[in-house]
């Protein structure tokens, strides 16, 4: 589906897109690391030392489980990757590549042996790139906009507003 006129005109404060490149070609290769890994008691082990430090940190070591931060996490490993793509292409279908992508990991990680496919694991990385999608959509409807707004405040001590026809004082500037 081609962009509309007025999609190719705006343009993303150069900020937003460095960022939003910087974690799609970062997120995959730690993702990777951590998904496609046939150690599955590494990864379980890695995840019980992260939940230890932040419930530990939190006081929430009474409150959520291991297995309840897995979760968590599984919902968080998506968010950034998606919400850069949705960034930088706006497009909701992304949500739909997001379980593809997850049913793909999970099927490779049944084959392996010493890891387990799961479905909680795909529902929960499908709502991480929903999550991400929605947050990619929304930072970038804020930054287009306030970009079409332009500065609002005076640029001049005491001077007309920007789109203003008058001088300093309320009269007119002889630009008029």
């Amino acid at each position: 589906m081609a962009p509309r006129p007025s999609e190719r005109a705006e343009r993303l404060p150069w900020p937003l897109t460095v960022l939003a490149a910087v974690v799609l070609v970062g997120m995959p290769i730690a993702a990777g690391a951590l998904l496609l890994t046939a150690d599955g008691w590494s990864v379980n082990r890695a995840n019980v030392l992260v939940w230890n430090a932040v419930a530990g940190t939190l006081g929430l070591r009474g409150a959520i489980t291991p297995e309840q931060f897995a979760v968590v996490a599984n919902v968080l490993l998506f968010v950034p990757f998606f919400a850069a793509l949705a960034l930088l292409v706006p497009r909701w279908w992304w949500v739909v590549l997001g379980a593809a992508l997850s049913a793909a990991v999970e099927l490779h990680q049944g084959t392996l042996g010493s890891r387990e496919a799961s479905l909680g694991d795909v529902a929960a990385n499908t709502a991480g790139a929903a999550i991400g999608v929605a947050l990619g959509l929304g930072v970038r409807r804020r930054a287009l906009r306030a970009a079409a707004a332009g500065p609002s405040a005076r640029t001049t001590p005491g001077g007309a507003l920007d789109g203003s026809a008058s001088g300093p004082g309320g009269g007119s500037d002889d630009r008029d």
